[in-house]
């Protein structure tokens, strides 16, 4: 039997469907993991700020930790929100004490490390940088 016009037509069609389909298919995919890993990103850095918050908030729980004792040495841990930190206070001799903060929110983790020049008659901060 000999495929008339018409066939030729609804073949037609058909491919132009599929070519259609897929092309939608292949847009629609692109955008939905693009959409993904932006909201990945912005979770990652929702975190580091809040890690950071944690930590700065960790710090000056050591800082007045020296502040109510002068001779305080020793190491701590804070939980606030979503997150957890860590802190160690040492003795570097005389007025100097060096603090090390470390807090993590999700998978992500800050980190300071504080040196004070003098504690009494109060807390002279000589250092505080990122780690």
């Amino acid at each position: 039997m000999a495929l008339q016009a018409s066939d030729n037509r609804g073949f037609a069609a058909l491919i132009g469907v599929l070519i259609f389909g897929s092309f939608a298919v292949t847009i629609t995919s692109a955008l939905v993991f693009s959409g993904m890993r932006s909201m990945q990103s912005s979770l990652a850095l929702r975190q580091s700020y809040e890690a950071k918050a944690i930590a700065r908030a960790c710090a000056d729980t050591a800082l007045q930790s020296i502040h109510d004792n002068t001779a305080y040495t020793g190491s701590g841990s804070v939980s606030l929100g979503a997150g957890s930190c860590t802190y160690t206070v040492v003795n570097s001799g005389g007025a100097v004490r060096t603090v090390s903060v470390s807090a993590t929110v999700g998978r992500i983790t800050k980190a300071f490390a504080i040196q004070t020049s003098q504690v009494l008659p109060t807390i002279q901060i000589s250092s505080w940088r990122e780690v």
